[in-house]
C-alpha cells in the first residue's frame, strides 16, 4: 500500500530541478543522478534515491509538496 508523506525541502528542490532537467533534454533521465550530485552536493546514494523518488512521483506541474516513496531506498 502506498503511503503519502510531506516532501522535505531538499526533495522538493531536487524534484523540481529534475523536472527542469528533463525539459532541457541535456541528458536521458536515467543518467540524471550525477547532475543531482553536482547541483545539490549530495553523494551518489542520495542522488539515486532522489532520482527514484522523482520517477515515482513525476508530474508535469512540478508540485512535489507530498510524495510517495514506499519503494525508494
Amino acid at each position: 500500500m502506498e503511503k503519502e508523506r510531506l516532501a522535505t525541502p531538499l526533495e522538493k528542490d531536487a524534484l523540481g530541478y529534475l523536472n527542469e532537467l528533463r525539459l532541457s533534454a541535456i541528458t536521458n533521465m536515467f543518467g540524471a543522478a550525477p547532475f543531482v550530485e553536482a547541483e545539490f552536493n549530495v553523494d551518489r546514494k542520495e542522488s539515486v534515491r532522489l532520482l527514484k523518488l522523482w520517477m515515482k512521483n513525476f508530474n508535469e506541474s512540478g508540485n512535489y509538496e507530498s510524495v510517495t516513496d514506499d519503494w525508494v531506498e
